[in-house]
């Protein structure tokens, strides 16, 4: 005589800590009809990266962020060629303290080459809405219109389809954005022209480290001194988020002329350093922007810098190359290359940008980083050139495109590989 079989059981975890028992043989009309929770809530300013999942915070420039994968993931550090010839770099990082101080995140900010905090503090751009941002746009559309009226009708002509059918595209995803509620936004829109109002700012979450004030024991480096700041900083911080995990802040680190001479010429304490912090920023809810004057230091230097990062972008104007401007980079500034990707928790690219090298230029009000759109062959001035000239110029524009397009050995390692003599030949 055979026993009868006793029904397996089994514990089924719910969302929220909740165990359910059930058999193998009960009916699945039996399980708990509500078995979700709420989604924890993320941190201010910040969204889950739809291409690896990492947490991700805006650097405050929306076309930066869709160029590197969406926004500045949590835990890295993002690396500032600085430019000899300008000092564009600064945009960049009052955007990014700018995002910060919106979004009521921690703030740290320290000068390396002598200046106050609080200059750069009290000259951060005002936050404007979508919509203003809209009207701005057209009313400097409108008045760049006016100033081209001279030219003849057939000029429009020559200008290709395809551009203004993207400037529409543009306008109408500007619109839909500007329903977005303040409290999701992820990256605001600002206006240089007008200065952030300092009462806006919390004191309690301003943090600044002043070059001048920064007290040195004789033989100890003074990036150890610069890192035991930021430890302390960033254990407060995370101490705080264990505690009430619902109003976890992210800290903003960032660091202008960092490894500069002017602050210490010790090459290891710069190397040491970013080892540590990379370490220190893994396991905590905080990211990092640093600007590193470059052009000081030898490639193989710069190389090694570069690999201790997780993002590096450069920024190079036109002015000082010598020469004269080529003909398609006439409305722009410069030139915005991307010599790294970050990969966090993975050992493949998860993102790959369509270009790495970008054209930007200042408007009245902003920052635009663009891609290079080079204009009809028939649309630029001086049609009549002879056949030769126009042969060479086609030439030229098609190794230009063929050489953006291939991106060549750049995203896999620390830097760009061989560095061309002419700026423009990437």
């Amino acid at each position: 005589m055979t026993t009868p079989r006793v029904p397996t059981t089994f514990t089924r975890k719910v969302a929220g800590g909740v165990k359910t028992t059930g058999s193998s043989s009960s009916s699945s009309s039996s399980l708990p009809t509500s078995t979700t929770t709420a989604a924890k809530k993320l941190p201010n300013g910040c969204k889950i990266s739809i291409k690896n999942s990492n947490l991700l915070t805006s650097t405050g420039l929306s076309d930066l962020d869709d160029i590197i994968g969406g926004g500045i993931p949590i835990g890295s550090i993002l690396m500032i060629e600085e430019d000899i010839n300008s000092s564009y770099y600064m945009f960049l990082l009052k955007y990014f303290l700018a995002e910060g101080v919106l979004q009521q995140q921690g703030l740290f900010f320290s000068s390396l080459i002598g200046i106050d905090p609080f200059e750069i503090l009290n000259k951060l751009p005002a936050r404007i809405t979508k919509e203003e941002e809209i009207e701005a746009d057209k009313n400097d559309n409108i008045s760049n219109n006016n100033n081209s009226n001279n030219k003849q009708p057939t000029d429009e002509l020559k200008i290709a389809w395809r551009y203004q059918q993207y400037v529409s595209n543009e306008l109408s995803k500007q619109q839909q954005q500007s329903t977005t509620s303040m409290n999701q936004t992820f990256c605001h829109s600002y206006d240089f022209t007008r200065k952030m109002n300092v009462q806006s700012m919390n004191p309690e979450l301003i943090h600044t480290l002043s070059h001048d004030a920064q007290s040195q024991a004789e033989g100890t480096s003074p990036y150890r001194n610069l890192f035991l700041e930021i430890q302390n900083l960033v254990y407060k911080y995370n101490k705080e988020a264990a505690a009430n995990p619902d109003q976890t802040r992210v800290l903003r680190l960032c660091i202008q002329s960092f490894s500069s001479p002017l602050w210490s010429n010790d090459e290891e304490g710069v190397i040491e350093f970013l080892h540590a912090l990379k370490g220190l920023l893994r396991s905590s809810v905080c990211t990092c922007v640093i600007s590193v004057p470059t052009y000081i230091y030898s490639s193989a230097f710069v190389k090694k810098i570069a690999h201790l990062c997780d993002t590096v972008v450069s920024i190079n104007s036109f002015s000082g190359l010598g020469g004269e401007t080529p003909e398609q980079f006439a409305e722009y500034l410069g030139l915005f290359n991307i010599r790294k990707i970050a990969r966090l928790n993975t050992l493949s690219l998860s993102f790959h940008p369509d270009m790495l090298t970008y054209v930007f230029k200042m408007k009245r009000r902003k920052m635009c980083i663009e891609t290079i759109h080079l204009p009809p062959e028939s649309s630029r001035a001086g049609d009549s050139k002879p056949d030769s000239e126009t042969n060479k110029s086609k030439s030229d524009q098609t190794n230009i495109v063929s050489k953006m397009k291939s991106g060549s050995g750049l995203l896999c390692g620390a830097g760009s590989g061989n560095i061309n003599n002419n700026p423009l030949d990437f």
